[in-house]
């Protein structure tokens, strides 16, 4: 399945070439051959063998045997706290509500919270078996060490103070890592919006985490390649995280944390029916600091993990980390691409942005469709099911989601790249 979605992906992106040397040369009577070729590379070719890449893989479902443990082990579920005193008792009361009959142990650190997050902790603790940690504020992997410390179980999950677990989420999460190959280390779990009805924004993000962020994880967890098991919701196999030492104390320790297990040759999936809810950005201001912070992490990854140097690293991982290289060239192009095409329609040229541009629209919701072909047949299999999304906010994500991110995301690059100050 993978050498032939390469394979298509490539054919298809030989074609393109050919058919957009025309297109190419015409810009550059404007613009210049250089930009030119810029532009056509990162906004159509790239994309293109991306598209193909996605809607080939989606096609071909891995169908596994659903198996299970006569005794579903133990688990330690670390909750790193700082100033969540609103959030914090809905995600414990979560984990209290799972049909899991294994024992589920909660070890919550407090990361030096002011809000008082950590005297609501201390009389949740008295009250439970929940075991408390106070540490001073040194940032989320910190944190996640100081509990790691402390498990004694052979599989940790992480969650976010901010997020709810659907009442199977560790059941599912945990069949998906032990019912599976001794090499798999982790388990990313499926993360949907929870306060999706608060803001315009917010309902944006509830398409990006129901189409984008759902269907990329989905592939890479039919390659057994998750490249980013999120802190928000993620099961590991507690030998392989301390035999890497933990998290790294940065931006994105989640995703650096994940490339280490990849680059020792383990493996890492996906439980899509493993579903938690989080909180996301109320505001654009907010989930472009988000973005920003998740683009620092991805060039991090690439400065702590050499993944063409690793030997470990299969092909596959290789593949999909090596993807992510053309993102930073795809934002700046869509930052002058979008402008420039809509300057020229206004005047009547439709060089950059016509008729024939308009067609990549019927190809994006195909995708989309099968998606969500996917994401429902998954729901319908837990008898989960979400509230209706905005039809506004899903032609606004189509059209002009990854542009109005583009300017964030190249902050987040461009601040790692030049190992600027981090803040968290």
């Amino acid at each position: 399945m993978f050498l032939i979605s390469i394979m298509t992906s490539l054919l298809c992106l030989i074609c393109s070439i050919c058919i957009s040397i025309n297109w190419i040369n015409d810009i550059a009577c404007y613009f210049g051959y250089l930009l030119a070729i810029y532009l056509v590379t990162f906004i159509a070719l790239i994309p293109g063998f991306n598209f193909v890449f996605t809607f080939i893989s989606l096609l071909f479902d891995k169908k596994e045997k659903k198996s299970c443990n006569k005794k579903e082990e133990d688990v330690t579920i670390l909750i790193p706290v700082y100033n969540a005193k609103k959030s914090i008792q809905e995600t414990i009361e979560s984990i209290k509500k799972q049909k899991y009959c294994g024992n589920i142990y909660i070890n919550v650190i407090d990361d030096g919270s002011t809000d008082g997050t950590l005297e609501l902790l201390k009389s949740i603790e008295e009250k439970s078996n929940i075991t408390f940690i106070e540490t001073t504020h040194n940032g989320k992997a910190e944190a996640l060490n100081e509990g790691l410390k402390k498990v004694c179980t052979n599989y940790t999950i992480t969650i976010d103070a901010d997020t709810v677990l659907h009442p199977l989420a560790v059941r599912n999460i945990m069949n998906e890592l032990t019912n599976s190959d001794e090499k798999k280390a982790a388990v990313a779990g499926c993360i949907f919006v929870k306060n999706a009805k608060k803001s315009f924004i917010t309902k944006l993000q509830e398409w990006d985490y129901t189409l984008g962020i759902f269907g990329v994880k989905f592939i890479q967890g039919n390659y057994n390649s998750s490249l980013v098991a999120q802190g928000a919701f993620s099961a590991y196999k507690t030998k392989m995280l301390k035999e890497i030492g933990g998290w790294k104390n940065c931006v994105g320790e989640d995703i650096v944390l994940t490339w280490q297990l990849l680059s020792k040759g383990y493996e890492t999936n996906f439980a899509k029916d493993a579903i938690a809810f989080t909180e996301v950005p109320e505001k654009y201001r907010n989930l472009g600091k988000q973005r920003k912070r998740w683009a620092r992490g991805m060039i991090e990854a690439f400065k702590k993990v050499k993944i063409f140097k690793s030997k470990e690293l299969s092909f596959k991982s290789k593949f999909l980390m090596s993807l992510n290289i053309f993102y930073p060239f795809i934002d700046l192009a869509v930052l002058i691409f979008v402008p420039l095409g809509l300057i020229l329609l206004a005047l009547g040229n439709p060089l950059l942005i016509g008729w024939i541009s308009l067609l990549v629209i019927p190809l994006g919701l195909l995708l989309c469709l099968l998606i969500e072909i996917r994401r429902k047949n998954m729901l319908k299999e837990i008898n989960c099911k979400l509230e209706k999304r905005s039809i506004l906010a899903f032609i606004v994500y189509i059209l002009l989601y990854a542009f109005i991110l583009a300017p964030y995301c190249l902050a987040g690059y461009i601040l790692e790249l030049t190992n600027s100050k981090k803040k968290w």
